[in-house]
């Protein structure tokens, strides 16, 4: 609700609040009232009044949030976006490592970035990644072809048809999944979820991926701001504001307007982490009995038999020393599935 370009009214927060009662201005604006509708009127306004009290309350958290972190910090945080706030403290990490973020010119102060004409995305792909499967090699090969020049919208209909599912490939990240099914855990099956850690964070770090105007001592600062984060319970303001910082950093990598603005530092992380993705659905399925069923930016869901639940475990943990990242593992009971995007699932007691 705090997009500047999209105002919100107060009817659509009603709507979203799920209120029992929305309704319009019940006169014309600039009529003149009857006694009978004056108490209409007022009436009206309490309503509205007790929708912007409530509207406050259901805020509290996320003001306190930003009352204790202007106090921590010094700096006032109160109008700033959950996204603008981890960019912010990021920027403010990278200052104290000694790193520039602005240049200072004729025209006043500048972000400092990087501007590429063309990107090779050849030089964005880890080296080191080989496939078997015929077509997630088709789709490494043809992205290792590519020159571009824009980042957003530039692959369509960049898919694969592998282990039974369609996976679909772009700029941002990897999506397949089954549709319309419900799977239960069975004597023969069980449903594993297995997610990448703080993925694009770790990607930087490990693989020292970085916005080229900003250093090596940007992963530096991303390791630095990840290891305090993980010194702080989680429903602590520092662990949230740090969560905050480590994918705000990221996610301003393509934002033509921000001091981490270095499009190739985007694509790095997200092509390399569709592929590595890939490389553990590969080497998975290797397995006897193990089916994929949804793979969606980060992590997985595959069901499995029990006996094979060992041997899922090893590949899972070879790829972490391969890749130096860390999976985070989950059973379901039961998943209702319509597609990658809109499923639940019910945890394993």
């Amino acid at each position: 609700f705090d997009n500047k370009a999209r105002s919100t009214s107060l009817k659509a927060l009603e709507f979203n609040m799920r209120m029992d009662n929305i309704s319009d201005l019940p006169f014309p604006v600039g009529s003149i009232l009857t006694r009978d509708q004056v108490p209409v009127l007022l009436d009206y306004n309490a309503h509205d009044a007790t929708a912007t009290k409530r509207f406050y309350h259901e805020s509290i958290e996320q003001i306190e949030f930003r009352v204790a972190l202007s106090k921590k910090h010094g700096r006032d945080f109160m109008n700033h976006s959950d996204v603008k706030i981890g960019k912010e403290i990021f920027q403010m990490e990278l200052e104290k490592a000694g790193v520039q973020c602005y240049k200072y010119g004729p025209n006043g102060r500048e972000p400092a970035q990087t501007k590429r004409a063309s990107i090779v995305l050849r030089d964005c792909i880890l080296p080191w990644i080989v496939f078997e499967n015929p077509e997630f090699n088709r789709i490494h090969q043809w992205l290792k072809e590519q020159v571009i020049t824009e980042t957003k919208g530039v692959f369509t209909d960049l898919t694969a048809s592998a282990y039974g599912l369609e996976f679909v490939f772009g700029t941002g990240g990897l999506h397949a999944s089954v549709e319309n099914r419900v799977i239960s855990e069975t004597e023969d099956r069980v449903i594993e979820s297995k997610d990448v850690s703080s993925y694009y964070p770790n990607l930087s770090i490990v693989n020292r991926f970085y916005p080229e105007h900003l250093t090596e001592k940007f992963c530096d600062v991303y390791q630095s701001v990840y290891e305090q984060r993980k010194s702080h319970k989680k429903g602590t303001i520092e662990n949230a504001a740090l969560k905050l910082s480590l994918n705000g950093a990221y996610g301003a990598s393509n934002d033509k307007f921000s001091v981490f603005f270095d499009p190739m530092f985007t694509l790095k992380i997200t092509l390399n982490g569709q592929m590595l993705l890939c490389l553990l659905i590969e080497k998975l399925c290797k397995i006897p009995t193990v089916e994929i069923i949804i793979c969606n930016t980060d992590g997985l869901e595959y069901t499995i038999h029990p006996d094979r639940v060992a041997d899922a475990d090893n590949v899972c943990s070879k790829w972490c020393e391969l890749t130096g990242l860390v999976l985070e593992g989950a059973r379901y009971s039961k998943m209702f599935i319509r597609d990658c995007n809109s499923y639940i699932a019910v945890y394993k007691d």
